[in-house]
């Protein structure tokens, strides 16, 4: 059903948004694409609703390690990541390449959904 619609942006994975929801679907998807943790920077519309620590970078960032949220099935991949419940300005998301020589092919990659510029921290 999530896959159906538009993806709010393309890449090595196509990432939906529903509900408050992020999606990562990949279609046909194998062993490689799913070996790497997935980021997600998560840009709030006002910095104090991020922890106080994470105001001065401007964004939340979340890791999803792939085996802990993702599901496999008839040759697809899918990892699912609520998003914080606050106004959300624009999101980053992607994998970065392991280091490990078995995933040397992984190039990594990233996408951009909504605004992405960094709201200024405020000085003390």
């Amino acid at each position: 059903r999530v896959a159906s619609g538009e993806p709010a942006a393309r890449d090595h994975f196509d990432v939906y948004l529903d509900d408050g929801v992020l999606f990562h679907v990949r279609d046909p998807c194998v062993r490689e694409d799913v070996g790497h943790t997935i980021f997600v920077k998560v840009f709030p519309e006002d910095l104090e609703d991020l922890p106080g620590w994470r105001r001065k970078y401007g964004f939340e960032q979340i890791r999803i390690p792939f085996q802990r949220s993702g599901l496999l099935f008839e040759g697809k991949c899918m990892a699912i990541l609520p998003l914080p419940d606050y106004p959300i300005s624009g999101i980053r998301t992607g994998q970065r390449p392991h280091r490990s020589p078995a995933w040397a092919g992984h190039r990594g990659w990233k996408a951009g959904i909504g605004s992405l510029r960094r709201p200024v921290a405020p000085t003390p």
